[in-house]
């Protein structure tokens, strides 16, 4: 089944055929009749040969210069035959449909690197091929198919999103597999409400960047429209430049001296309506729009602030991004604000996680390095769940790490669990504090100290406390002397 591209692109080549052609002609017509007809008698002279001959050239000329710019203005991508990128803008422009939906396969690097470039080429272009014929079967006239980086694909198509969702939900589960490749996917479906196809799309995107299997609905189930999308933007900027933070601080217990001397940060935002946003809805606008150091710098500067309110004995660990680590200037801003506050550096515990080897790793690894020369303490987070995890461990010392989710959970499963005790053997001999979070009962407390842990956190542990709880219950100032 031919994609909507294809036939646009033809159509196209066509009408240039006869906007080219019909001129060309009448003109050949018209100086063979002034040539050869305007006398009654027909002579074909040096001058005459040399005209047409002239002529024949840059009607030639003429039609090539015309092809070569139609393949350079081509619809279609180069590598799938769908829409180019600012093509399918146009189409969205024109056509409006009410359904856009973006497909990605999450694996394209770890198959160039094991099949090549030119085989996952093939794939890209088997891959729409399969995509378009299965939602023309389904029941769609029109699907017009688009790609912008990779293997992101973009859907504009004439069917209610909620049907859309079933059918790529189908699809990823019927083409796991193309060929002998296997492919993970990550997908997407909005309503289509609004007048801007960029703003449109970008909305797109941005949902398909959150890291879940399928970003197809919000937590009640519902697809989400472009509008609603971009008031949730508006809500989340705003927020941040109104600094409106609030951290939430989650007890780890040191299991040596059963007490409770680290809290580990989440953060949300209060949008201007009153309505909390949680991580996943805001750290993508973050991102998008570059507010990456601006929110780390401001998440910095808070815990700050509300350690200078807490007992000394009281330390936070929080995550910054190891985007925002790896510029020298954000690095001096954290020193800066550090020594302006009083607040003593050890107290301080920055997360990292790190799901692959940042390829200038060495540069990265001497500003992490020049930050614990000021006391700070530095927390592999997730650890064991990636390659990368162990290739820092064995460049840089980190004071502690978290271990990931599955050893906690599959405690019960022989290889886990001897891999899991291995990993806690192997940092205790780095001199590394061990951290298991996700406990939820006391046995699982009982046989983690058997292990070696150092700290447990989970609701086994203590509930979550808001900042003025936990200025209450620790801050050092009598409540007489206030």
């Amino acid at each position: 089944m031919m994609l909507e591209s294809v036939k646009e692109e033809r159509s196209r080549h066509f009408q240039l055929a006869l906007r080219v052609g019909i001129p060309v002609m009448v003109l050949v017509l018209t100086i063979a009749y002034a040539i050869f007809f305007y006398e009654d008698n027909i002579t074909i002279t040096a001058q005459s040969a040399v005209l047409m001959t002239a002529l024949i050239f840059v009607v030639v000329y003429f039609i090539y210069f015309a092809l070569e710019q139609s393949r350079k203005e081509s619809v279609l991508d180069p590598v799938t035959e769908g829409y180019r990128f600012d093509y399918f803008l146009k189409y969205v422009q024109k056509k409006k449909p009410g359904t856009l939906a973006a497909i990605r396969v999450r694996n394209l690097s770890t198959l160039n690197e094991n099949y090549g470039i030119k085989t996952t080429d093939k794939l890209l272009q088997d891959l729409i091929v399969i995509l378009n014929e299965y939602l023309s079967l389904e029941g769609s006239k029109k699907v017009a198919i688009g790609r912008k980086y990779g293997t992101e694909f973009l859907i504009a198509i004439d069917i209610p999103p909620e049907r859309m969702k079933e059918l790529l939900s189908s699809f990823v589960e019927r083409h796991a597999s193309i060929g002998t490749l296997e492919l993970e996917y990550v997908y997407t479906v909005v309503r289509n409400d609004s007048d801007d196809p960029l703003q449109a799309i970008e909305q797109l995107r941005n949902l398909l960047n959150v890291p879940q299997k399928c970003t197809s609905s919000d937590e009640n189930g519902n697809i989400p429209d472009v509008k609603g999308l971009t008031r949730e933007e508006s809500i989340v900027l705003e927020a941040l430049k109104g600094e409106n933070i609030l951290l939430l601080f989650r007890p780890l217990k040191n299991i040596r001296n059963d007490k409770i001397d680290i809290y580990e940060i989440s953060v949300k935002l209060r949008g201007f309506d009153g309505k909390i946003i949680n991580p996943k809805q805001f750290l993508p606008i973050v991102n998008r729009h570059n507010f990456g150091e601006y929110y780390d710098l401001l998440l910095y500067r808070k815990v700050l602030k509300t350690l200078a309110l807490v007992d000394e004995d009281i330390s936070f660990s929080f995550n910054l991004s190891p985007f925002s680590l790896r510029s020298a200037s954000f690095n001096e801003k954290l020193v800066d604000e550090l020594l302006q506050s009083g607040v003593s550096a050890e107290r301080i515990i920055i997360e990292l996680y790190e799901k692959k080897t940042h390829h200038r790793m060495e540069n990265y690894l001497d500003l992490l390095k020049n930050l614990k020369k000021y006391g700070l303490r530095f927390c592999l987070d997730n650890f064991g769940s990636s390659n990368a995890s162990m290739e820092y461990i064995k460049h840089f010392h980190f004071d502690m790490v978290q271990f990931d989710r599955d050893y906690i959970s599959n405690m019960d499963a022989e290889k886990s669990f001897s891999i899991f005790k291995s990993l806690i053997s192997m940092v205790h001999e780095l001199e590394i504090t061990a951290i298991a979070k996700w406990v939820d009962d006391r046995k699982k407390i009982d046989r983690l100290e058997r292990l070696g842990i150092d700290y447990v956190q989970g609701y086994a542990i203590g509930s979550v406390l808001d900042e003025d709880e936990l200025i209450e219950r620790y801050n050092p100032i009598p409540k007489e002397s206030v």
